[in-house]
């Protein structure tokens, strides 16, 4: 398609110079540059699909109205360009069906706003926020202009919204039909036969919570997930902050180099406890062989080493399995010992019960992910991503009131 938009632009340029005439020439000048464009285009528009052809309309269109329009010129340069365009317009009109669209309903369609209805809960604070999810959306070419409309949880609308389409996640984007392009692999149908932005958000506003508007994890669950974990800093810390993590995963990566848990942990110091959690994806090949490494160098010397070499991994971004047994022995690990661990899985059944147990609790989709935890009130709340400290710390106040 870019090709011929750019053969008919240097055509247009190419004969404007050469015809000069009044509007009332226009249907034979039409006539001259259809003779002479169907030379030149016609064979290659065979090649285009209709869809493609009704795109160029459309196309043609918004440039003959942009002519129309164009103060600046002289009637005569507008009326030349103008029936270059017409002429080409009919000539890819002959190659369409007679019972597709006609050019007003293929335009009206073309000018029509995209709508989105964006739902949010105010109870969801930073966590939920819709600017920074619309700013994304409008860089979508199709969307820089769509109409979005912004609602509450607690406004009738939204739950009216929520229920017709069984939508329990927020933020919620909604969209009438599947027509963005960029977007046809994350648009979900609903039960009201309209589309479902996954985004990927956690918040249920149906959901039991505490006062505080906290999810809150089972006694049982919490003394578990601590029996079975390394925990860094305070281990009696009021706040515990799980992240599942994948060693291969280059956002998990840009988390952890930037800072963020030193800079956590010298706001909140012994208030506050880090833990490590197993979540290789299947599509790392590295992230499994690191996960055990982690352990057996954790099981061979102490748990600090388990720490340390995440670091060493994450800080240079380095995770196949060779570097990282070297970087475990300049740890003082014996490396043969540390081969064998590893080729035998012998902390297999660990990794996966970290990666699987807590997936339906937590809702884990991804790495990063981080639950942030009162081991007080039990209350706990999740960030999906590697997100500054602010909106860590903003969490973790809430949890300490």
């Amino acid at each position: 398609m870019k090709k011929i938009i750019v053969f008919l632009l240097i055509t247009i340029f190419s004969f404007s110079s050469v015809f000069s005439y009044t509007e009332s020439e226009l249907e034979s000048k039409k006539n001259v540059y259809k003779n002479i464009l169907t030379k030149k285009f016609e064979n290659k528009l065979e090649k285009f699909s209709e869809k493609k052809l009704k795109k160029i309309i459309v196309l043609i269109d918004k440039y003959i109205l942009k002519y129309e329009n164009d103060e600046k010129k002289s009637d005569i340069i507008k009326l030349n360009k103008i029936a270059i365009l017409i002429a080409f317009r009919e000539i890819i009109n002959e190659k369409l069906d007679k019972n597709f669209w006609d050019i007003n309903n293929i335009l009206n369609e073309s000018n029509k706003k995209t709508e989105i209805i964006m739902i949010t809960d105010k109870r969801c604070w930073d966590s939920c926020a819709l600017d920074p999810i619309i700013t994304q959306l409008r860089q979508i070419p199709d969307l820089s202009n769509a109409k979005i409309i912004k609602l509450d949880y607690d406004e009738e609308e939204a739950k009216d919204i929520l229920l017709k389409n069984w939508i329990i996640k927020l933020p919620a984007a909604i969209f009438e039909e599947n027509s963005i392009k960029e977007l046809s692999n994350y648009l979900v149908k609903t039960k009201d036969w309209k589309y479902s932005l996954e985004l990927g958000w956690t918040f249920n506003p149906y959901e039991k919570r505490s006062k505080k508007w906290f999810r809150t994890i089972d006694k049982k669950i919490l003394y578990d997930i601590k029996k079975n974990s390394y925990i860094k800093w305070n281990k009696n810390s009021e706040i515990l902050w799980l992240e599942y993590s994948d060693m291969e995963c280059p956002f998990c990566a840009k988390l952890h180099n930037s800072g963020i848990k030193d800079e956590l942990y010298k706001k909140y110091n012994t208030k506050l406890s880090y833990s490590l959690q197993h979540f290789p994806l299947d599509f790392h090949k590295n992230a499994f062989s690191s996960a055990q490494a982690l352990e057996c160098i954790a099981k061979q010397k102490w748990e600090r080493y388990y720490f340390e070499l995440e670091d060493i991994i994450f800080s240079e971004k380095k995770s196949d399995i060779d570097f990282v047994i070297d970087s475990a022995v300049n740890l003082w690990a014996n490396k043969e010992e540390l081969k064998k661990c590893i080729e035998n899985k012998e902390f297999s059944e660990k990794i996966y019960l970290q990666q699987k147990q807590w997936v339906d609790k937590f809702w884990i989709t991804w790495t990063p992910w981080n639950v942030l935890i009162n081991i007080n009130t039990w209350e706990y709340e999740v960030i999906s991503g590697a997100y500054p400290a602010s909106s860590f710390i903003e969490i973790i106040d809430r949890l300490l009131k």
